[in-house]
C-alpha cells in the first residue's frame, strides 16, 4: 500500500530529524567539495548522508533500469557478472564514458523522476520532485561522493540501455554495462566498424548531448590474446578468473604479513607506491593497499576470498576487508 512521503519519512527518522528540516534543510551548507586529482568529491554531512540512504531505501530502489545489463550497484551483482555474460564471445569491444557522474544533468534526473517511479511506495512522490533535484544535483550534474549518485546513474540511462541492448539482439550481441564501462562482445568483429557511432548517437539522444564516449580508452580485444575487462581475465576456454599475478600479490602480502614484517614493509618499498598525503609508514601503505586488493576482490569473486580465508583464517581477511587492521 503506497503512503504519503511525510509518513514514510516520519516512519524512518523517528523525529530524529523533522520533516520541516528535510524540506529546508539548505543544502549548499550540508557538504564540503574536496578536489582530488582531475575531479571534485562531494563530502555530505552525517544528517545529508542519512537523508541520501533514505532516498535510495524508500524512492529510488524501487525505480526502473535495465536488470539484463546493468550490474553496478546492484546488492548481489558484481563486476564478474558483467564479464561472464560475455565468456564464450570472440570478440570485445569495451569504451568508457568520459566524466560519468558530471555529464548526467539534473534533466536526467527530473525526467527519472517523473517516468520511472511507478513503483515506488511514495503516493505523492513527484509533488516533492524540485527537493528531491536539490538534494542530489549539485552545479547542474549528480556529484561523486553522495550516496544517492550511483543508483542515479543507472537509472538516468535507463532508455539508453534498453535501445542499446535492443540493437545488440538483433545483431546477435552482447552487451552489458558497469557503471561507465561499457562492453560489447560478439562471435565475429563485423560490429566493429559502426558501434561507437551507434552508441554515441544513443547517448546523445537517451540521455543528453553533453555526454560522450572516452575514445582514448576504448580497447578491442580478440580471443587468442589475454583478454581482460574489468579486472578478469577471460581464458580461451570461456572461463572467467583474476588473473594470476593479482592472485600472486595478494597472498605474498598476506603471507609476509602474518609471518615476517620486515619481508612485508620490504615489498611494499619495492612494489606499491604510495598515494598518500604526508609520510606514512611502508607497513601503514602496504596494510591500505592490501585492504583496498581484497576489497575489491570480494566484491569480484567471493569464492576466492573463501579460499582466502580457509588458508590465512577469516579474522585476519575479515580485518583487510573492514579496514580494522592495526
Amino acid at each position: 500500500m503506497k503512503r504519503s512521503f511525510e509518513e514514510i519519512f516520519i516512519s524512518t527518522f523517528h523525529n530524529k530529524v523533522s520533516f520541516d528540516e528535510f524540506l529546508t534543510l539548505d543544502i549548499e551548507s550540508e557538504f564540503k567539495k574536496i578536489p582530488l586529482q582531475k575531479r571534485t568529491v562531494y563530502a555530505p554531512s552525517s544528517k545529508l548522508k542519512q537523508i541520501h540512504r533514505f532516498l535510495n531505501h524508500a524512492v529510488f530502489e524501487y525505480a526502473e533500469f535495465n536488470k539484463d545489463v546493468v550490474f553496478s550497484y546492484r546488492k548481489g551483482e558484481s563486476t564478474r557478472t558483467a564479464v561472464e555474460k560475455h565468456a564464450n564471445n570472440r570478440v570485445f569491444y569495451q569504451a568508457d564514458i568520459k566524466d560519468f557522474f558530471g555529464s548526467l544533468k539534473k534533466e536526467n534526473i527530473l525526467h527519472t523522476i517523473e517516468a520511472q517511479l511507478e513503483n515506488t511506495p511514495v503516493l505523492d512522490i513527484v509533488d516533492y520532485r524540485d527537493r528531491l533535484l536539490d538534494l542530489t544535483v549539485v552545479d547542474d550534474h549528480i556529484p561523486a561522493g553522495f550516496a544517492t549518485s550511483p543508483i542515479l546513474s543507472n537509472l538516468c540511462l535507463f532508455e539508453f540501455d534498453n535501445a542499446l541492448d535492443n540493437i545488440c539482439k538483433k545483431e546477435e550481441l552482447t552487451y552489458t554495462r558497469y557503471a561507465d564501462d561499457i562492453i560489447i562482445s560478439s562471435q565475429t568483429d563485423a560490429f566493429l566498424p559502426e558501434i561507437e557511432e551507434k552508441i554515441q548517437k544513443l547517448l546523445s539522444k537517451k540521455v543528453n548531448p553533453e555526454i560522450f564516449l572516452n575514445l582514448a580508452k576504448r580497447k578491442v580485444q580478440l580471443q587468442g590474446q589475454r583478454i581482460k575487462i574489468l579486472g578478469f581475465n577471460i581464458l580461451p576456454n570461456g572461463i572467467v578468473t583474476i588473473p594470476n599475478k593479482d592472485k600472486k600479490s595478494v597472498e605474498t602480502m598476506l603471507h609476509f604479513f602474518i609471518n615476517d614484517e620486515e619481508k612485508f614493509k620490504d615489498y611494499v618499498s619495492k612494489n606499491i607506491k604510495s598515494n598518500s598525503d604526508g609520510e606514512p609508514s611502508l607497513r601503514d601503505i602496504g596494510i591500505s593497499s592490501l585492504s583496498g586488493k581484497l576489497i575489491s576482490l570480494n566484491s569480484m569473486d567471493k569464492n576466492y576470498i573463501s579460499k582466502l580465508k580457509k588458508k590465512y583464517g577469516n579474522t585476519v581477511i575479515d580485518m583487510f576487508i573492514r579496514k580494522s587492521v592495526k
